[in-house]
């Protein structure tokens, strides 16, 4: 194991690699409703709805003051503090947190300050204790020198030594920015700006008397003021109001500038971004894609940008790679099937429910959809002078605000509108659910059954070197002189393949999309299958599109793209590919964000444009920029959060924690602090001093991992992690710990033992050193027997609903929940030692004739029988072994590992101790009884390799059992399986035919020489 310290190598880089610039919250060309928006509230544990402060302390959480307390957040779980957890803090409505430059986080409620450092809580009350019992604090601020300020509803305050000592200033002191000297301090109607000239009170603009300054922000060159009244900023006239509305006559309720120069407004209306003095956006609350309410505003290290609302809790915004345009932008109906790009670069989009115009940003309905013959505009083709429109019931054409069907057309009339494709030749072709349409010279031609299409419903065409290719619902086509001939077939493809997308590379190779969620590559004269199993994610593809160096990839569960140099070339078995999601409906870890993609089958499912690709969805129409992809560049910080044993939870710190000798069971709670996308964060651990290897966490959500009967000794417990794009943190975290041993367990009790037994042999020579070592032997075997009794003794005090209540005996109950215990733990210390020859037993013992009993003497005899049997079964067993009622007259008695010579010892001894006891059941004459009993040994093979479980353990015991009674009863009998034999079909097959396994020697049978079949040669060769 390699000895642990402080690691300070590992803090600097984590330090270093946490300083690497993020993507920047929102671009400034990009609007809020394009954004990623992740949101928390009292259903995901948050304490209370209205979020009203945050920050990011230095470890990397997240903290959020509620009206019922503190909360801290690691992306997957809120740890709330109140009073009651935690009576350092003064009250439980904080206000205002402030995480210092020192690591310190300051919390300022309604009834005082705290602070939170190394793990604890401490509060920070006035010096002037008397005078200032119960300050509510409204505001945190930290000077350049490190100073902490408080504005508090008694003036300005500074904290000195842990005590909040008041300094001159207005009263109440709502808002404070420290700034070279100065000091700007918002409080009603006015700014007071104190420095060392002294002070000076800006008032607010006439009619503003009255309002609250509650927060103040330099930005943009100006000192900007959120007020009661609305947003205002100091002229050389003094205060100002902005005048754009709603934000010039509405409460302010966040004030707060990010790292891309975006000022954020916070208001009752909505939210405001300004730059450069002037607003650029504003999202009203009621937009789609709005966070209503925001009262409190940060930006974290990954450069997120979070909102606390008042009534909806608090949300995670980053810019992802997306932007959609949907009902929030005039869109009449969410649902998009087709996208056109015309001519003039104007986007037509067809809806649910007719077809609608995107420009600037904004949507305008063009046709709607009671005027087409169905509502569904499931197919575009924009042209200089008309507008196609493919529905689920035939074409139209719109033109000059016109629709007219052709009367050329109407044969399609009843046909779902798959494509619309024009030739150079100015004819067009038309895929559709009724075949093939060819529109030429104002004549069409249907090509379909009649044409060799054993199913005319085709979805789409693709012309590739010289061949008019057709996409079916059963396979790939060719167009020969007007006759249709399936291809594919001989290089590859599978019968019946339902294909939903063709697309020509640059190259000349061929890929097609199928409805089965695989991609089809033809290369070197053979198609290549690419799915999960060669690396490609999950998708049936609507739209295929290569640029970049990326074949894109959309379809009905997200967008996905593959590095074009991974496709196959030739016709030599494919190579894993390197395929990844970006945009996923589902949510799926590792998956890219969430979002809805992509809709529809068919010809116009989207189009690629200047490396921005455009695809229809069940919400608008949604825009990925392929060049704004940039994956998160930090990695998860990490830390170990606590070492649970026995019940209490003990926080890591510099040194090693020393746990008593009776730790053995323990578990760790850690965690990872990346917010963008926690689900997709890689996690891995390892025990170092036990563990070989590191083990993966498979989900990352859950943060615990336990650990039962350990050793004493020294470990370290070691995290190391991913974030959501595969960046690992070079420096795991560690918490490192020693269990103590119990005396015997130490050197100075293996030497004591060592210097009596070498007296001993001094002593005695060699007459008496085999003796004393048996002597040895025997104290170290009581040793661990009293433990084992201590142990059993405890378990059935804890566990007492898990005894039979006639015999007094462990029930079927508890076997279930500790018998596989034990086995985890015996199958670890075997690969642990290499020791594969002590076995564990497994005896089912059933009373002969018991039902005869109960017949003759009466059910309370019976009970009597079923005590006594219990007694006698109980005086075979040792401290550390098992007996349990398993139901009815049978007893299970599973015992503790022992020498495998031993363990046929056992049925001889069940079967005499029970016939050698008279069963006294209330008359003048004891009863004689006879039981019979089935064995099985655990392992049944010296393989480690081989694993069988208790159950099936017990199956082969009761099928032994099941020998003994039918031949003869009264005796004991095991079967042992060749370790070729398949046992759990064996177990299934040894009830119904034993005697034919025993032939074919797929099994062996020893027990008492009575149930032996003839030719069997093997009994038990030991002795009682």
């Amino acid at each position: 194991m390699r000895s642990w310290r402080p690691s300070r190598w590992r803090t600097a880089a984590l330090l270093a690699l946490l300083a690497c610039a993020p993507a920047l919250a929102l671009p400034p060309d990009k609007a809020f409703t394009h954004a990623v928006v992740d949101r928390w509230s009292i259903q995901d544990g948050l304490p209370q709805i209205s979020a009203h402060t945050l920050a990011q302390d230095r470890t990397g959480y997240v903290w959020v003051g509620t009206q019922s307390g503190l909360a801290r957040f690691d992306g997957v779980r809120f740890v709330t503090y109140t009073p009651k957890e935690a009576p350092a803090l003064p009250g439980i409505w904080v206000r205002t947190l402030l995480a210092g430059r020192d690591g310190r986080l300051w919390i300022g409620t309604y009834k005082g300050l705290a602070v939170h450092a190394d793990g604890e809580f401490r509060p920070v009350p006035a010096q002037a204790a008397a005078r200032y019992p119960a300050l509510d604090i409204f505001t945190l601020a930290e000077t350049a020198d490190g100073r902490i300020l408080a504005g508090t509803s008694e003036g300005v305050f500074t904290v000195v030594r842990e005590r909040l000592v008041a300094v001159s200033g207005p009263n109440p002191a709502l808002a404070l920015l420290p700034e070279n000297g100065t000091l700007w301090i918002g409080t009603t109607g006015a700014v007071v700006r104190r420095s060392a000239g002294g002070e000076m009170r800006l008032p607010l603009p006439t009619g503003a008397e009255t309002a609250a300054v509650t927060r103040l922000v330099r930005a943009h060159g100006r000192l900007w003021a959120a007020t009661s009244q609305g947003l205002m900023w100091l002229g050389q006239d003094g205060w100002q109001r902005v005048a754009e509305l709603p934000l010039g006559r509405t409460p302010i309720t966040a004030l707060f500038l990010d790292r891309g120069d975006n000022l954020w407004v916070g208001s009752n209306p909505g939210l405001g971004r300004w730059r450069d003095g002037r607003q650029v956006e504003f999202v009203a609350d009621s937009h789609p894609r709005a966070f209503p309410q925001v009262i409190a505003l940060m930006e974290d290290r990954e450069g997120s940008l979070w909102l606390g609302s008042q009534i909806h809790g608090m949300a995670r915004v980053w810019s992802g790679w997306t932007r959609r345009y949907s009902v929030g932008e005039g869109l009449h109906d969410a649902v998009v099937w087709s996208l056109s790009r015309g001519p003039d670069g104007r986007l037509w989009v067809g809806t649910n429910s007719g077809v609608s115009l995107l420009e600037n940003g904004r949507y305008t309905l063009q046709v709607p959809g009671d005027a087409l013959p169905h509502p569904h505009a499931y197919n575009l083709l924009a042209e200089s002078d008309r507008l196609w429109i493919g529905t689920r019931r035939g074409l139209v054409v719109w033109r000059d605000g016109r629709l007219s069907t052709p009367p050329e057309l109407r044969p399609m009339a009843a046909a779902q509108i798959n494509g619309i494709v024009p030739v150079q030749d100015g004819s067009v072709w038309f895929p559709t659910t009724e075949g093939l349409f060819h529109l030429r010279d104002g004549r069409l031609t249907r090509y379909a059954q009649e044409a060799g299409l054993p199913d005319p419903r085709v979805r789409v065409i693709a012309f590739h070197r010289g061949r008019l290719l057709l996409g079916t619902q059963s396979g790939l086509f060719e167009l020969r002189d007007g006759h249709a001939v399936e291809v594919g077939r001989e290089q590859g493809l599978p019968p019946g393949l339902d294909i939903s997308a063709l697309q020509p590379l640059r190259d000349g190779r061929l890929v097609l999309g199928s409805l089965d969620e695989q991609l089809w590559v033809e290369a070197g004269g053979h198609w290549h299958a690419l799915g999960p199993a060669q690396g490609m994610p999950s998708n049936a593809p609507f739209f295929i599109a290569e640029h970049d160096g990326w074949l894109w990839v959309a379809g009905i569960r997200g967008i996905a793209r593959v590095p074009l140099a991974d496709l196959p070339r030739s016709a030599a078995p494919v190579r894993r590919v390197r395929g990844e999601m970006l945009l996923n409906e589902r949510g799926d870890p590792n998956a890219g964000q969430q979002g809805y993609c992509c809709n529809g089958a068919g010809m116009s499912k989207g189009f690629l444009r200047e490396g921005v690709l455009w695809l229809p969805s069940r919400d608008g129409v949604v825009a990925m920029d392929t060049m704004e992809i940039r994956k998160n560049p930090l990695p998860p910080p990490l830390l170990v959060e606590a070492v649970v044993a026995g019940g209490e939870r003990l926080v890591p710190a510099g040194r090693p924690l020393q746990l008593p000798a009776g730790a053995r069971d323990l578990a760790f709670e850690f965690t990872a602090l990346s917010f963008q996308d926690p689900r997709s964060l890689q996690l891995q651990y390892r025990l170092d001093g036990y563990d070989r290897d590191w083990q993966p966490l498979p989900d990352a959500r859950r943060r615990s991992v336990n650990y039962t009967n350990l050793p004493p000794g020294d470990y370290v417990f070691e995290v190391r992690g991913a974030n959501n794009a595969g960046v690992w943190n070079p420096a795991p975290a560690q918490a490192a710990f020693r269990i103590q041993p119990y005396f015997h367990e130490t050197a100075l009790f293996r030497l004591l033992l060592a210097g009596v037994a070498a007296t001993l042999l001094y002593a005695a020579w060699r007459r008496q050193q085999l003796r004393h070592a048996r002597q040895a032997a025997l104290l170290e075997a009581e040793v661990r027997a009293r433990t084992q009794e201590l142990h059993a003794a405890n378990e059935r005090l804890e566990n007492a609903s898990q005894t039979d209540p006639l015999t007094g005996l462990r029930n079927r109950r508890y076997l279930a929940n500790q018998i596989p215990a034990d086995f985890a733990y015996y199958e670890r210390e075997q690969r642990r030692s290499g020791n594969y020859e002590q076995v564990m037993v497994f005896a089912l013992v059933d009373i002969d004739r018991f039902k005869a009993v109960n017949d003759m003497y009466g059910h309370g005899a019976g009970d009597r029988v079923l005590q006594q049997a219990g007694q006698v079964l109980s005086s075979l067993v040792r401290g550390g072994d098992y007996i349990a009622r398993w139901g009815g007259e049978e007893f299970l008695l599973v015992f503790r590992p022992m020498p495998s010579r031993h363990a046929l010892i056992l049925g001889e001894r069940l079967c005499s101790a029970f016939a050698a006891h008279p069963f006294d059941i209330g008359g003048n004459q004891p009863l004689w009884l006879t039981c019979s009993v089935g064995l099985s040994e655990y392992p049944l093979f010296r393989d480690p390799g081989q694993h069988v479980g208790w159950e099936q353990m017990v199956a082969l015991a009761d099928a032994a059992l099941y020998w003994v009674k039918q031949h003869g009863r009264n005796g004991w009998a095991a079967f042992r399986p060749t370790p070729q034999a398949d046992v759990a079909r064996l177990v299934r097959e040894l009830h119904q035919n034993a005697a034919q396994l025993l032939a074919e020697g797929r099994v062996r049978l020893v027990g008492s020489p009575h149930v032996l079949p003839p030719q069997a040669t093997e009994t038990t060769e030991a002795t009682p």
